[in-house]
């Protein structure tokens, strides 16, 4: 497998357009964030001196490691740049994606939203991490942000469901503020009705940091019982992995009214 190195420049190959990339990061093994690197002086490019080869920093761009095909070489060495001038490009971008948010935002109602959403996003990474010791199972507020087109927004009530090795990463599934009450299979009414519905569907993992506090019922922290997690568990089979449960009984409750869900 191609070893992939922040710093060096590689062939990229998208649709048929190759090019080269200078890779400054990866977001994950399978996908990283580069620019894409010129011969030649283009408009708003900058000169990298070490590789002699030029960069635009509104460029900068996601490449799948599917689409990264070799390391290139020049004179038997990997083409990559120093240090100073790495940080010189990080430095940059920040300066250019600052200016690029400024000019290209309104001071309307979704303009002020967008930016206020960058700053809430830059205070949860800069968070430091929680004292509390979360449990599997527990319940806790969690600050599930601002998504466009998305219901599920900000503090919310949900259920610890798996952990990451460190704790840093959460799999968690929201509760909606009331029973739900309908005959979707892939909504829990929990065993405490104060609890609410859990919604399977809505399953995502978060950073650590997103868990603000614990949930209190009659002050005790909430938690979800053996027939909670039993039956949420069978739920998750089905609706993820396809799995046949027909033979699982699963709670679930008529509701004698419509109830609203904690938007």
């Amino acid at each position: 497998m191609l070893t992939i190195n922040w710093k060096q420049v590689y062939e990229v190959n998208i649709n048929n357009n190759t090019q080269w990339v200078l890779i400054l990061y990866d977001i994950s093994k399978n996908h990283y964030v580069g620019v894409p690197v010129y011969n030649y002086n283009v408009k708003n490019s900058i000169l990298i001196n070490s590789i002699n080869k030029y960069i635009v920093l509104d460029e900068i761009s996601d490449y799948n490691r599917s689409h990264i095909k070799k390391c290139i070489y020049i004179k038997g060495k990997p083409l990559k740049i120093k240090d100073n001038e790495f940080n010189d490009i990080l430095l940059k971008s920040k300066t250019s994606f600052c200016d690029y948010v400024k000019n290209n935002t309104n001071n309307t109602p979704d303009g002020i939203s967008y930016n206020k959403w960058c700053k809430d996003k830059l205070i949860l990474m800069n968070k430091k991490r929680q004292n509390f010791n979360f449990k599997i199972g527990a319940i806790c507020w969690v600050d599930l942000g601002y998504n466009i087109g998305n219901e599920l927004r900000k503090l919310r009530p949900a259920i610890l469901w798996r952990s990451s090795s460190n704790k840093q990463m959460w799999t968690i599934i929201p509760l909606t503020s009331k029973r739900k009450g309908d005959n979707y299979y892939f909504h829990y009414d929990m065993e405490d009705d104060t609890l609410g519905t859990a919604r399977i569907e809505n399953l995502i993992n978060i950073s650590s940091n997103r868990i603000k506090e614990p949930y209190f019922v009659n002050n005790k922290i909430a938690t979800i019982t053996k027939k909670d997690n039993d039956s949420i568990l069978q739920i998750i089979k089905r609706y993820y992995a396809f799995e046949n449960i027909n033979n699982t009984k699963i709670n679930i409750r008529k509701s004698k009214k419509s109830e609203k869900v904690l938007t």
